[in-house]
């Protein structure tokens, strides 16, 4: 199991730092959050960001983006990168999104599943009778996912084309659209793939929930500029922020109508042995997650969408 301590004496990856605004929201003024990373950062990791908030849709993002200069090898190991996640587990929330999707209606057919990561949606996937199929830039991340769930992964970028028009029922977006560098066109590779009618089910964590309201607050206490959005820089390496609202107009400009949306609240991992977090940290953590179930304001939200019969991409 790879510890903080670990990522933080790895060597710094290279990147190139491009001028952005709000993609969702062109031209419209955004607002300096903070600072994220290295000496941002209580173990020093990654290299400092400055992270905007758009005041039109809530988008939150690095400005200038930190573009990795070599993006295939920017993850590492998948073991390494997924230590603290469960595969079992994950297999089981998997299944259960994919219940969700046969109970709006879709029936099982052709699935895409990106960033498959380890293969845990392509297991479930196949498990319950749907011909899955994972597409997964990362080389090592894409034997590991074969190896697990026995199903087919190309090692491939959506960008890339790898796909013909109208090619599945279903698209899985699990944890990837805040890694993503641009996510409108991604969004619109996605309409295309998908049938008339097809769903995209995605989730990414809801950074205008509790536990970042209570991170940043916690900061600006100790006198600090820094803020807990984001993680550009340094793993799980998160380059975009999504809400409800920003999530929403995404969809909307990618060709999608919203089913149904929720947020939810799920435990933290925010300590190790190694790397253990003050005693009022470990209590705002707890209190902002005890919060976020109550108040409908978790810290992740996962959205159901269809694609729309009348946009052409």
């Amino acid at each position: 199991m790879t510890s903080q301590t670990d990522i933080a004496s790895a060597p710094q990856a290279e990147y190139s730092w491009n001028e952005q605004c709000c993609p969702l929201c062109i031209g419209r003024e955004a607002k300096l959050l903070g600072r994220r990373g290295g000496n941002a950062h209580r173990l020093g990791l990654g290299k400092a960001s400055s992270i905007y908030r758009c005041t039109g849709c809530g988008l939150v993002f690095p400005n200038p983006m930190p573009v990795p200069m070599r993006v295939s090898e920017h993850y590492g190991d998948a073991e390494k990168y997924f230590a603290e996640h469960s595969f079992d587990g994950k297999v089981t929330e998997c299944d259960n999104v994919l219940a969700s999707i046969e109970e709006l209606g879709i029936k099982r057919g052709r699935l895409l599943d990106i960033g498959t990561g380890r293969g845990e949606m392509l297991k479930a996937a196949r498990a319950r009778g749907w011909e899955a199929v994972g597409l997964e830039p990362s080389r090592d991340f894409a034997q590991f996912a074969r190896q697990s769930s026995g199903g087919e992964v190309i090692e491939a970028r959506l960008e890339d084309r790898p796909f013909q028009e109208n090619s599945f029922d279903v698209v899985i977006l699990g944890a990837v659209l805040e890694h993503v560098f641009n996510p409108v066109s991604l969004l619109a590779e996605i309409n295309r793939v998908l049938r008339v009618g097809g769903m995209l089910w995605l989730d990414v964590p809801n950074e205008a929930g509790w536990f970042y309201s209570l991170g940043n607050l916690y900061q600006r206490l100790r006198g600090r500029d820094w803020v807990v959005n984001l993680s550009p820089t340094f793993p799980p390496y998160h380059v975009f922020g999504f809400s409800p609202r920003s999530l929403t107009k995404l969809l909307g400009l990618g060709g999608f109508r919203l089913i149904k949306l929720r947020t939810y609240a799920t435990p933290a991992v925010i300590e190790t042995q190694e790397s253990p977090v003050p005693p009022l940290m470990r209590a705002l953590v707890k209190g902002a997650l005890l919060l976020s179930a109550k108040l409908g304001s978790g810290t992740y939200v996962d959205a159901w969408a269809v694609k729309n019969g009348n946009d052409r991409h």
